[in-house]
Order: C-alpha cells, then structure tokens, then sequence
C-alpha cells in the first residue's frame, strides 16, 4: 500500500473528499487533533475498526472514541443524554474533552465492549471538516504502536505507518502534545477519569453556572 501524506497546502475540499472516500470504503487514515493524532475509522465500518486494532496491537477490550462532527451527532452514539453533557459540549467542544456517556445498543462492540461510549470533538478544522464531509463520525485512538509514545506530529505517525495505510493528514504539530481530559457522565457525581488541559475547577465552573 502507498501511503499518501497531505499537507495543509494540499487539503483541499477534493482531496478532503478522497480520504474520506479512503473510510468510506473501510480503511484507515491518521488525522490531527490538537491533542495527539490518530488513527481512525468509519464508525459504521466494522472490517475499518478492526483494522485500527490489527494496525495498533492494541487489546480489543480498550474501547475507542468517537470523533464528533457536530454536538447533534451524539444522538447517533449515546442515549440518556444528561443535560450535564450539553453544557460541557457548549463550553468546551471543540476541544480537549472527552465525555463518556451511555452507549446506543446499536452502536458496535468493537468501538465499546461495555454499555458506555467515549466522544469529543476535536479542535482541528481539517478534521471536522472531513468527519462534516464523510457524513459520519469517526472512531479512532492515538496513531501509534500500542504502548509507545502518543504521535504529536505526522512524522511520527509516518515512522509507524508508511505504507501499512492510505493516508495520513499532516497540519503541523499538535498545539496541546497532551491527551484529552476524560469525564464519565453516566452517573452522578460526575468522574473524572484522567487530567489533561480541561481542569476540574474548569468542569466544576461550567457546570455551576449551566
């Protein structure tokens, strides 16, 4: 396989097009976020998500997130959505936030093996805008071997990649270089599960003032 890398200068909305054409057709591309970039996948793609965790080593118990092209689409991927999660979403998406939420039962267990489901947005107008343009959300995780470090540029995802998928977007270093911060919103009190950029007294203070 060969392995096309496309810089900003070359995203147009044609070539946005293509990748996603690339996920349409059940591969795996590398997108930026402001975070780390990933791996994804289509996430109606079932043969796609396998593939990310064939590429990945990774263990098949560790769920996936689900990349956001608009706060409306977690209808698509959760139910019992609490009011809690759209203040966070307004605050903060998009951004350094992932939420975990009830899973839709008809969402796959190869993304989420248990009945929740992680989502966010991420901060990076190419790629919201080719999730907005494939139509879909997409499932990914960190673009790297399994317990090495997390890509923080496209060099990095082509050192373990090239040639393995069909494409890789390149916009630079990420601006964070520090993964999401992880919030469970399927019961009350709220958890947070692991600290990034988004503080606590951050989430606390969106909340008190929803």
């Amino acid at each position: 396989m060969n392995t096309k890398v496309f810089s900003k200068k070359d995203l147009c909305e044609q070539n946005l097009k293509n990748i996603a054409g690339y996920l349409s057709e059940s591969q795996v591309i590398a997108f930026p976020t402001e975070t780390v970039y990933g791996l994804g996948a289509h996430m109606f793609k079932e043969e796609a998500i396998k593939k990310i965790y064939a590429l990945k080593k990774r263990d098949k118990n560790k769920a996936l997130i689900v990349h956001l092209g608009s706060i409306e689409d977690v209808k698509r991927v959760a139910i019992e959505i609490p009011n809690d999660f759209y203040t966070l979403a307004s605050r903060f998406f998009p951004g350094p936030l992932t939420i975990i939420l009830k899973k839709n039962p008809e969402i796959s267990s190869l993304i989420s093996s248990d009945s929740t489901i992680a989502l966010r947005m991420p901060d990076n107008y190419y790629t919201q805008k080719l999730i907005n343009l494939l139509g879909s959300p997409i499932v990914g995780t960190s673009a790297n071997i399994s317990n090495q470090k997390s890509p923080v540029s496209a060099k990095m995802v082509i050192d373990a990649f090239f040639n393995k998928i069909p494409a890789i977007i390149d916009t630079g270093e990420c601006s964070l270089k520090i993964p999401s911060t992880i919030i469970s919103l399927v019961d009350k009190p709220y958890k947070i599960l692991r600290t990034g950029s988004i503080s606590k007294d951050q989430i606390d203070k969106a909340l008190k003032n929803s």
